[in-house]
Formats: structure tokens, sequence, C-alpha cells
């Protein structure tokens, strides 16, 4: 059995030197005393350490048994982790495991975090930017990673095979993927026209996608399904009801909720359905010149 402020003493310390060489800085709490881990606390459930640097940010989490590795861009900072993306999960059951469970996942978050930001791997996604790879069933399932938007994007190309060719148009417009655009402008339009014909095998196989990567998603993908589509849609006469025939429970009452806001409220719906215009994103004279020398 093993205390979690033992744990945070631990990663915190035993992360100092990969840290330190990669260039991250940890990230204080207000209130922290001095000498005091800095750890943050979201809820009962949920701690965790934060590092900032050139390189990006990280997120060392503990929850539901599991230390999670997650990593960002330079300057998030979403309190639910929306602007990070799961790296590692590792588990972690305080009352069957030790301190020498806890170094040993020290050392695999070292190791990862050396891959992931080393020279070369920091230089290749400056000069090559690629299409996001997609999350598997048994991945998710192994609780390693969460499904996201790019994911379910894919996914729907099942059903809608013209996705696969505007989602690789859309790749090479932007050289990133902006989900909100995306779905909006590509999605919507299928998606709202299948529950429009209210087909049952179709209706089944589409929220079949749409409920699976819901319940294993992230935070990012579950709000593109409630907001950016389904709560969104101008229902007519019965459809707002065909919705409910094949949501899951998970989904129903957030829809509900959503879709009457997003009914009351013409600002909001403004907002969502003009996304804000792409800023191509600026080149970093300091990060070049660094990983020259």
């Amino acid at each position: 059995m093993i205390e979690l402020n033992t744990v945070f003493n631990t990663l915190y310390t035993e992360l100092k030197p990969v840290a330190d060489k990669l260039g991250f800085q940890p990230v204080i709490p207000d209130n922290t005393a001095k000498g005091e881990v800095p750890v943050f606390t979201r809820d009962d459930k949920t701690s965790f350490l934060a590092y900032k640097g050139e390189k990006g940010s990280l997120r060392v989490l503990f929850s539901d048994n599991k230390i999670r590795l997650l990593t960002g861009e330079k300057g998030a900072e979403s309190e639910d982790d929306r602007d990070y993306t799961l790296i590692a999960s590792y588990l972690l059951i305080l009352d069957e495991y030790s301190i020498k469970d806890v170094k040993s996942v020290v050392n695999e978050i070292s190791e990862n975090l050396d891959e992931a930001y080393s020279p070369k791997q920091v230089a290749k996604r400056q000069q090559t930017v690629k299409a996001q790879a997609t999350v598997s069933r048994s991945d998710v399932r192994s609780g390693s990673v969460f499904y996201d938007s790019a994911t379910l994007a894919i996914r729907l190309s099942a059903m809608y095979p013209s996705i696969k060719d505007e989602y690789k148009k859309h790749i090479e417009k932007y050289d990133e993927f902006l989900c909100e655009e995306f779905f909006v402008n590509v999605v919507n339009p299928l998606v709202y026209a299948t529950i429009k014909e209210n087909n049952p095998q179709k209706m089944k196989k589409l929220f079949g996608i749409l409920n699976e990567i819901y319940e294993d998603g992230s935070n990012e993908v579950q709000d593109v399904i409630i907001v950016t589509m389904l709560a969104s849609y101008d229902y007519q006469g019965d459809m707002h009801q065909n919705v409910l025939k094949y949501v899951s429970d998970t989904i129903m009452e957030p829809f509900i909720k959503v879709n009457k806001i997003l009914k009351s409220s013409k600002s909001a719906r403004m907002r969502l359905e003009n996304p804000p215009k792409y800023k191509p994103k600026k080149n970093k004279p300091k990060m070049s010149s660094t990983l020259n020398q």
C-alpha cells in the first residue's frame, strides 16, 4: 500500500532530472508552501503535476488508479485537459502497489519524454506536419488512450466515403486538423441528412459509431459530438425524437441540455456556426536556432 502524497513526492523528485534536461519547469499552484510538492487538485479523484517550457506543456496526472502522461503545446492551460494529448497510461493501484512500482513508472515516463522531446523528434515535428494518427479500439480498451476527433472523422468515413478525400484536402490546406472547421463544413451536412432520412439501418450504424466514440472519447471529441454536431442541428418535425431513439444513455442528457441552450441562445448558435478563422502557425526562430546548435 502507498499513500498518494508519497506517489507525488516520488514523481516530482524522480522526474526532476529529465524535466530539467528537456527544459521543463514545474508550474506552482497558488498557496503552495515553500518546499511543498506543487500538486494541482482538480477534484476528490484527480491530482496532477504540471510543467511548461519552450518545447510545450506536460501534465503527470493521477486518477482512477492510473498515472497518465499528457503533453500539449506551449501555453496549454485547459483545466479539463482538452488542450493535451494522452501519451501513455500506467496502472497504479494505491492499495496494492509500492514505492518500487512508482519508480518503475517514473523510468517509463522519462523514456517516453526523452523519445518525444529528443532534438531529432522535435526537428522532425518542425519540418513535417502529418495527418493526425487515429486511435484504435485495442488502444482504447487497454486504457492507454482516448478516442479523438480525427478518429471520429475517419470512422464516419465508413458511412460517408467523401470524408476521406475531404480530410486529406483539409490537412494539405492547414497542415493540421481543425476539428470545428472540418465538422461544421464537411461532416455535419452528411450526418444531418442521415438523421432527416431516418433509415433504421443507417441510423443504427451512425449512432453505433457516435455512441462508442463518445463513451471512450476525449473531452474534445465529446464536445464535438454533442455541441458541434447533434445539439446544433435544426430539427424539424420528429427528427429530434428520432435521435433520442438511437443515442446512448450517456449522450442523452447532455444532448437534451445543450440542444435547449442552443435553441434559446442566438449568440451561442452564431459562435457555433462561425468557427474562428484559421490563423497559420507562426515560425519560432528561437526554437529553430536552438535545434540547430
